[in-house]
């Protein structure tokens, strides 16, 4: 479906042109809704680090060649405003409030690793789907009303943003695509401060970079943080 509609072609692309890749973005109520790490013949992945959570990534192997297309759907999150009953958590709030979206996920698969998931149509006009596309994502998926579970701020964003990716790229917004929850690590919910030297106000020689350390959101992000890192820690030798 992503090869016909990016290459304009009917059935199978040529064999000399790669998968076909995208990237969307739409402005939803004053946040960003846009895809991310896009995987071209690629498989969903569990990323779950411990017991009683369901976590989803995405990956491709180097030659493209699964049956399927996958992407986060990233909401934008402004903590101040729409998190704040996660206030009492302080610095953390944002990790909680992460932990909390996926064990809903883990609840709502079944409490396994079974992902929660909805036809894209349905998800968007708000009906539980009765079945399921294929997916590459092994454990399984279940059946799920993502549309009501999700956290208003979240799921309403996310149906407004795929009904105008639809306009954007005709045939995008279709019933044989899948959602699958959660994606809920895109990038670190904590910052870790630094100064204008990239090293911690307070701990001498720490220098937080990349992902975990709240200063990137993919992998080049994080190499092109890192190598500033690294920089920054010889020049103060």
């Amino acid at each position: 479906i992503i090869d016909s509609i990016q290459y304009h072609c009917k059935g199978e692309r040529d064999e000399l042109l790669p998968a076909a890749s995208y990237s969307l973005v739409q402005q939803v109520k004053n946040r960003g809704v846009y895809s991310f790490c896009m995987c071209p013949g690629g498989f969903i992945v569990p990323a779950a680090t411990s017991p009683g959570e369901v976590v989803v990534n995405g990956m491709s192997p180097s030659k493209r060649n699964n049956l399927f297309a996958n992407s986060g759907i990233v909401v934008e999150i402004n903590v101040e405003e729409d998190i704040p009953k996660y206030e009492k958590f302080g610095v953390l709030k944002g990790l909680e409030y992460q932990k909390d979206l996926e064990r809903l996920a883990f609840t709502s698969g079944g409490r396994s690793q079974t992902a929660p998931a909805q036809r894209l149509t349905d998800f968007v006009e708000g009906i539980l789907s009765s079945d399921l596309n294929p997916t590459s994502y092994q454990p399984g998926l279940k059946s799920a009303p993502l549309h009501s579970l999700l956290p208003r701020s979240i799921g309403s964003r996310l149906r407004t943003g795929f009904a105008e990716f639809g306009k954007k790229m005709k045939g995008y917004y279709t019933s044989e695509a899948n959602i699958v929850g959660v994606e809920s690590r895109t990038s670190s919910p904590v910052n870790i401060p630094r100064n204008e030297q990239l090293e911690h106000p307070e701990i001498k020689g720490l220098f937080p970079c990349g992902e975990g350390g709240g200063y990137a959101g993919g992998i080049v992000s994080a190499a092109m943080d890192g190598e500033r890192c690294a920089e920054a820690a010889v020049a103060g030798l």
